[in-house]
């Protein structure tokens, strides 16, 4: 593994060590090289694995979960636009840092969603080792850790099931504009999950693949985003006219 970015904060001998694992984007392949990293800081880390594992494409993490000793810890994800796995896995490490027991950690996820919650782990005296997929992860998050390695796909094999992909295809774009269009002509914000309901968008298909309709919707680059209450609200990008959107959509074809 290549590691990129300088360390703006060095590790102390006898910090603790926890790697905490994103499941439900992360491949199980990557485990051997990640706690094999967590190794070399010379204490015993703790592994935690973070996901709903009832869900079908996280099942290939009972074989690396029981060799080295992760412990898996299920969340259930009671709303298509939420993630509750991924809070948890943060909750988790601030409570390991205010403990005073660790101060190193290894996250290891693709998911853009985690740049905050490393920024606070950091201001708050953590160490951050960073790792993800070259080609699937924001350089944003990358440049919020003190140091990062990308996951060299060649070395694990095809990973193309268990990562997200924004490629997203023309008719999907259609699809999603002209329901927006029928649910309120007039542009205002629609409830994700009504949305959801009435375009029925798959988020799996040829070329794309997506963990909820809350990502598969800011991929698409067509729409606004905002959350109120626990709920979250989209609209067309402002100013911008249903047949612009589709117009474009058929251009980038």
């Amino acid at each position: 593994m290549k590691t990129t970015g300088k360390e703006r904060r060095v590790p102390v001998e006898n910090d603790g060590v926890a790697v905490l694992f994103d499941a439900e984007n992360i491949s199980p392949r990557s485990t051997s090289l990640v706690v094999e990293q967590a190794r070399q800081y010379g204490v015993k880390p703790i592994l935690r694995a973070y996901a709903d594992f009832s869900r079908g494409h996280t099942k290939g993490w009972e074989q690396p979960a029981l060799k080295y000793g992760i412990r898996t810890i299920h969340q259930f994800s009671y709303r298509s636009g939420n993630s509750s796995s991924d809070f948890l896995m943060m909750y988790d490490a601030f409570k390991l840092l205010h403990s005073g027991k660790v101060g190193i950690f290894l996250v290891v996820t693709n998911d853009g969603d985690f740049l905050t919650p490393i920024q606070l782990i950091r201001q708050s005296g953590g160490y951050v080792h960073g790792f993800a997929d070259r080609g699937k992860v924001k350089n944003e998050l990358v440049r919020a850790c003190d140091t990062f390695s990308f996951i060299p796909g060649d070395s694990l094999g095809p990973m193309e099931l268990e990562q997200e992909g924004n490629t997203i295809p023309v008719p999907v774009t259609r699809e999603l504009v002209q329901a927006c269009e029928q649910l309120d002509p007039s542009n205002g914000w629609i409830s994700l999950s009504r949305l959801g309901q009435h375009a029925r968008i798959p988020l799996r298909g040829t070329g794309y693949r997506f963990r909820n309709l809350s990502r598969l919707i800011r991929a698409c680059g067509a729409f606004e985003t905002d959350a109120e209450r626990g709920h979250q609200f989209v609209r067309l990008v402002n100013g911008t006219s249903i047949e612009e959107l589709l117009d474009q959509a058929s251009s980038d074809a």
